[in-house]
């Protein structure tokens, strides 16, 4: 029993230090989402990855003349089983894989650009769309990624 107890922590104490603090615990299924404005200054760049066990919230804040600073974690917690499960029920793989990669114009006119992006075993697909303007087919689980998102973003 007690070689079961130090074997155990041994294990765990590896698996905590392998992970830095910016690092999202790699998952088979990883949804993310994000949004881009291009003329802007303050956090213009915001992407989040989420698993079953995490979300992972990374911002790039403007440094002018167009370019962004270093990709940051900015905010980072736990997803309860019940959270991952109603997000994941959102995602129609399908519907998803049947809209071209691009939708609309994207950050023209200074509107934003905003995505979503599932990656699971057999399969990758990523949408980018008008800011808060998703296809039907993706509006559900969009809006509620973002929504998530937000509860991610530090309060000004």
């Amino acid at each position: 029993m007690k070689n079961f107890i130090t074997v155990t922590l041994f294990l765990a104490f590896m698996f905590l230090s392998g992970c830095s603090q910016g690092d999202i615990i790699e998952s088979s299924y990883t949804i993310k989402s994000g949004s881009s404005f291009g003329m802007c200054t303050g956090p213009c760049y915001q992407e989040m990855s989420l698993n079953e066990s995490q979300a992972v919230l990374r911002v790039r804040e403007s440094k002018g003349e167009g370019g962004l600073s270093e990709l940051k974690v900015e905010s980072k917690r736990a997803v309860s089983p019940q959270e991952w499960s109603e997000i994941q029920s959102l995602v129609d793989q399908e519907a998803l894989n049947a809209l071209p990669k691009v939708i609309g114009c994207p950050d023209c006119a200074d509107g934003g650009a905003e995505w979503v992006e599932i990656r699971s075993p057999g399969f990758v697909k990523k949408v980018t769309f008008e800011y808060g303007q998703p296809p039907a087919q993706i509006k559900e689980l969009a809006d509620r990624l973002r929504e998530t998102r937000e509860s991610l973003s530090p309060q000004e």
